[in-house]
């Protein structure tokens, strides 16, 4: 979003920071700055609104608000009062779907005069990158730019009849916008027709036939609101995307509208004549204001501060929000007592009815919300939320629910924690006052809300519970939200609010409060322990696919053909990798492959077992079946358990989860967090290419080393020799020389190599060790 500085400044008196301490505060407490540039006498600002404040802040006045609330500069702001003027007898607003257009407000203008804007209009425009057209039309932009609300004109006297519909268009029915492209319309796509065509794809783009031109004398202003879904549909759609597009798509208020029609005439008035003549306001549902409540100490908690009543009033009062600090429970019941007579609605809404009409759970609800405590609508949900009290502990503020036996029962929640068990079943709430009184709207009620005793009411024949919505009688903030503040609906916008401007940077980092000590898992403790256990004996953890060609458990989609199942044992994983990895034993530098793993294996679709199982493969099958022992072993001491392997056997797998049923709760993770083998890992690439070995031995004199004859190798055998390894060293009785014997391991990461590459390489080594006296055996 462009801002101008220029602009900005006309809502206050006093001097605003220069441009860059603007931005800089804007930085970090509101927006973030994209890009700050001088343009003529002018400073403009590419600020980044996100999508929660696109309601109120794309636009100049909503940016003046949030400059006004940071620097703590009074801002002159506009009249938030609809145009006062006659309605119009002759001229109709037809609304075909009310969910699609939520509001429409039409006037007609007489006697305008159109021609080119003056300059400092076309100049605040100019400096947003907008080409100035006409007066008129960049009346409509200026506002749209200056208050958030778009806007549009017809030329009257290009409409046929004295009407506007807002409507579906019909199929192949065509349009020819202002930048000449002819759109097909779908039924999906709304319109804003007269008596016969389209005038305007709703939301998004005018058309040409009603466009206001030098000729044009009498007008039609549109001040509209249209629903989010619906206008992105039809601009994304067809890929006209557009200033008024991007407001609606991001949904503001249809308030706004009347707001705005009395700006643009006031305008139109000032800069091409004429006179409003009428207007027509077709507002089917008019919201509610939202109200949102909190607690000083609800701030405190959630920011981690210690405000004070006077720290919080001095912020909301920057943003000029409307708010009282009230005892809830004492609001509910004075409240309910002025309802009572108001009439029954099934259905009727808390934000579009209230208070003029109730049902049972909107009735408590909107009590509730008016002393800044949100619960749910339905009934069923307030049982699911509330605290559950017996009838001995019912006190005023208290809700009373029941199952009529009549009409929809709810025997589980629909919107708070959906599908949770209502066993006795509800479909009818009402608001205790105490000495046996409740006070509740029902269709039986002969007023509608009605106050009397609990027994005397057939709709609480068949009480089911009782539920505390207030358990804390402490004083709350209930703050009437703006309209244009779309983005506060629950406390914690509320509370986000005070923490930004109070400065998050202000808000210190502290430990957390140990709350209580957690009960160390069983499963965590001794997994790890057995890790550590098997690693300090030279194992390395595998992970196998969980997926495999066969098992007991077949997947819907699998990945492959041959992962279509969930494994039974982790047995057949460990074989195949021992195997793999024993061929490549000689480039590991390895006698044998220690590897284990922890995982879950599936008997049956009703079944699931934390697993462990550990193998080793080697050449020496005695050696293999020590390494095991040694292991099983080390457990059994280490848990105090008695594990048993079998004779020679290489592969343990053990039902771990059975295990450690058995053994102890432990009472700290300290001996498994730690981490004694401090060792610095270092990875390299593997080549996909074969490896080749060999083998020499030589005899050398005793005052040379291992390590001399190893460097000689490693010398001499070039980039492709990858491990050397001493594996036998013989030294004769009375002899003064000495045999090394050694395993060389060749690779190359760029091809397969041969033996005759090889071969080279093993001569030039025994070349070198000749020279020396070596003898090679």
């Amino acid at each position: 979003m462009l801002i101008s500085y220029n602009w900005l400044k006309k809502y206050f008196d006093k001097e605003l920071p220069n441009p860059k301490d603007l931005a800089v505060l804007l930085n970090s407490h509101s927006f973030e700055v994209e890009g700050v540039e001088e343009k003529s006498n002018d400073t403009i600002f590419d600020i980044d609104v996100l999508p929660n404040r696109a309601h109120d802040c794309l636009c100049h006045r909503g940016m003046a608000k949030e400059v006004s609330v940071i620097t703590g500069l009074k801002m002159n702001d506009i009249q938030h009062t609809d145009l006062e003027i006659e309605p119009l007898n002759d001229f109709k607003v037809m609304i075909e779907d009310e969910k699609k257009c939520r509001r429409y407000v039409a006037v007609v203008m007489e006697g305008v005069k159109v021609g080119p804007s003056p300059d400092w209009l076309k100049q605040n425009l100019e400096s947003l990158g907008q080409k100035s057209i006409n007066n008129i039309v960049d009346a409509t932009n200026y506002v749209m730019f200056n208050i958030g609300q778009p806007l549009h004109a017809f030329d009257k006297d290009k409409l046929d009849g004295n009407e506007i519909n807002i409507r579906n268009a019909k199929d192949d029915e065509r349009i020819v916008t202002l930048d000449n492209k002819e759109i097909v319309f779908t039924p999906e796509n709304l319109v804003i027709a007269d008596s016969k065509d389209p005038l305007a794809i709703a939301g998004v783009k005018g058309g040409k036939k009603a466009e206001v031109d030098q000729n044009t004398v009498n007008l039609v202003l549109e001040s509209a609101n249209f629903a989010p879904i619906t206008v992105r549909k039809t601009a994304r759609g067809f890929s006209i995307l557009t200033d008024s597009s991007k407001r609606f798509e991001n949904e503001i208020s249809p308030e706004l509208a009347g707001v705005a029609m009395r700006e643009l005439v006031e305008l139109i008035t000032e800069i091409a004549g004429g006179k409003a003549k009428g207007k027509v306001d077709v507002y089917p549902r008019k919201p509610n204001a939202y109200k949102v409540g909190f607690t000083t100490a609800d701030a405190n908690k959630i920011l981690g501060l210690n405000l004070s009543d006077k720290d919080v009033e001095e912020i909301l009062n920057k943003f000029r929000f409307d708010f009282i600090q009230a005892k809830p429970l004492e609001k509910v019941l004075e409240l309910a007592n002025g309802l009572i007579g108001k009439p029954y609605k099934l259905g009727a809404s808390v934000v579009y009815d209230a208070p003029h009409s109730f049902d049972c759970s909107s009735f408590t609800a909107y009590l509730f919300a008016q002393a800044g405590v949100a619960i749910p609508r339905m009934a069923v949900d307030q049982f699911v939320f509330g605290k559950e009290i017996s009838e001995s502990d019912l006190q005023a503020g208290d809700l009373v629910f029941s199952n009529t036996g009549e009409g929809k029962i709810y025997f589980e929640s629909v919107e708070f924690l959906s599908g949770t068990k209502v066993e006795k079943g509800v479909d009818h709430v009402g608001l205790y006052l105490g000495n046996g009184d409740v006070v509740h709207a029902s269709r039986y009620n002969s007023d509608g809300v009605e106050m009397g005793k609990i027994s005397d009411f057939k709709q609480f024949k068949n009480t089911v519970g009782y539920r505390r919505m207030i358990e804390s009688e402490e004083k709350r903030y209930v703050v009437t939200i703006p309209y244009q503040r779309m983005d506060l609906r629950i406390k914690q916008d509320l509370i986000e609010e005070i923490g930004r401007i109070y400065g998050l940077e202000n808000i210190k980092t502290l430990p957390l409060e140990k709350i209580r000590e957690p009960k160390v898992h069983k499963g965590f403790y001794y997994t790890n322990k057995v890790k550590q256990i098997l690693i300090d004996l030279g194992f390395e953890e595998i992970y196998n696919y969980t997926f495999t060609s066969e098992g007991n458990v077949k997947i819907e989609k699998p990945l492959a053909s041959d992962k279509a199942y969930l494994r039974t044992n982790l047995f057949d994983g460990m074989k195949e990798k021992l195997e793999l990895n024993l061929k490549n034993a000689p480039l590991l530098g390895l006698d044998e492959i220690k590897i284990f793993e922890f995982g879950k294996v599936f008997p049956s679709t009703e079944e699931e077992k934390g697993m462990l199982c550990f193998g080793v493969a080697g050449k020496n099958k005695k050696s293999v079946f020590a390494s095991v022992s040694e292991a099983i072993q080390k457990i059994n001491i280490d848990l105090g358990i008695d594990l048993k392997i079998k004779e020679n056997e290489n592969i343990v797998e053990i039902d771990f989860d059975t295990l450690i049923e058995k053994l102890p709760q432990p009472e700290s993770y300290e001996d498994v967090l730690k981490n004694p083998n401090s060792v610095e890992s270092k990875y390299k690439h593997i080549s996909p290419f074969p490896f080749m070995l060999r083998d020499i031995a030589v005899w050398v004199p005793n005052t040379e080393t291992q390590e001399s004859v190893a460097g000689l190798i490693k010398e001499n055998g070039g980039d492709l020799l990858v491990k050397t390894r001493l594996f036998d060293t013989y030294k004769p009785e009375g002899k003064d020389k000495t045999s090394y014997a050694f395993s060389l391991v060749f690779q190359s990461n760029e091809k397969t190599l041969t033996d005759d590459e090889i071969n080279k390489i093993m001569e030039k080594i025994s070349s070198e060790m000749a020279k020396k006296g070596w003898e090679v055996r």
